[in-house]
């Protein structure tokens, strides 16, 4: 069977995708040392997304895709329409793998919330998160891969967005974040996910950037 992303040019994106989905390999042991090596070489040794799929494919990460959205992205039917986080004098915390609603609602009243998405699943398409935080606030970090927009105003307060690089990819899904912050602040981020073994982790991209830097 013909690879699906044999037709599209090779980027450095894909091969930073590789790269961080064998280091993470790594650091859940399900690589050693040596086929982290000799994997990490033959990815910039690659010359088609075709070439960089192959060292995806095993056992340990055989549903692995050069798209990090993939990670995130699950059935339109399965997700809700509509949902609600809500703190009136108190707050809320979201974290770990759940089903974003296609239109969720924030709110933050003399309170606060914390939406940790980085484990969570999103439709196709764009998501819309509604934020409205009066004398409150809420934090929201999203996972890598996903498209971020964000149309927030504040009045006596902040609505603000940073962290993560671009999205270029066309069929990425969208989280598009809207609301409003008075005498409060909103905070997006884009974060990736932690490992259980960090410092292998860390040391596997170091490894990526030797390899990379002798070439």
């Amino acid at each position: 069977m013909s690879s699906p992303y044999a037709p599209v040019p090779l980027s450095n994106a894909h091969r930073d995708r590789v790269t961080r989905l064998l280091s993470a390999a790594f650091a859940n042991d399900m690589l050693s040392m040596e086929q982290l090596d000799a994997r990490l070489a033959a990815v910039y040794r690659a010359q088609t997304p075709a070439e960089l799929e192959q060292l995806l494919v095993d056992p340990y990460d055989s549903g692995r895709t050069l798209h990090a959205w993939q990670d995130y992205q699950t059935a339109d039917d399965l997700v809700p329409a509509r949902g609600i986080a809500a703190a009136m004098a108190g707050g809320f915390s979201v974290k770990g793998g759940w089903i974003v609603p296609r239109h969720l609602k924030v709110w933050a009243v003399a309170g606060g919330g914390d939406l940790d998405l980085r484990e969570a699943r999103f439709a196709p398409g764009v998501t819309v998160i509604e934020i409205v935080a009066v004398m409150g606030g809420a934090d929201v970090i999203l996972p890598e891969g996903i498209r971020i927009e964000v149309m927030g105003a504040a009045f006596l307060g902040g609505f603000e967005h940073s962290g993560g690089s671009v999205i270029e990819d066309p069929d990425a899904p969208i989280v598009r974040i809207s609301g409003l912050a008075v005498c409060g602040g909103v905070s997006v981020s884009r974060s990736r996910r932690k490992f259980k073994n960090e410092k292998q982790y860390l040391a596997a991209l170091a490894r990526a950037t030797d390899i990379q830097r002798r070439r």
